[in-house]
């Protein structure tokens, strides 16, 4: 139970450590990275204005949806998820059977 214990202060000592270090070395890369990323985004947008403007996108079309509806395939996937339902159900409903029958005889 000591040991138990200790492991586990030790691992909430080691993630507190973790989550500190983390957190103060995100703040430290977020200023170094702002004061570079200001020239570094010019740059580039003057490297991709030097393209010329781009014309615009066009959506693409969606194919025209087929005039039937396929229900056949749809009922019996319905009607196959129905009988692996009822069936599981069956399954649990007789297994509590025998468990209640088994604690009225050993009892």
């Amino acid at each position: 139970m000591l040991a138990r214990r200790t492991i586990h202060k030790l691992a909430i000592g080691c993630a507190l450590a973790c989550a500190l270090l983390v957190s103060a070395m995100s703040g430290a890369a977020a200023a170094q990275a702002g004061d570079v990323t200001q020239p570094a985004a010019h740059a580039q947008a003057r490297y991709y204005s030097s393209y010329g403007e781009p014309e615009p996108l066009t959506l693409p079309q969606s194919p025209s949806a087929p005039d039937e509806t396929p229900w056949l395939p749809i009922a019996v996937s319905i009607a196959l998820a129905l009988v692996v339902v009822l069936a599981g159900a069956t399954r649990v409903r007789r297994l509590r059977v025998r468990r209640r029958r088994a604690a009225r005889v050993s009892a």
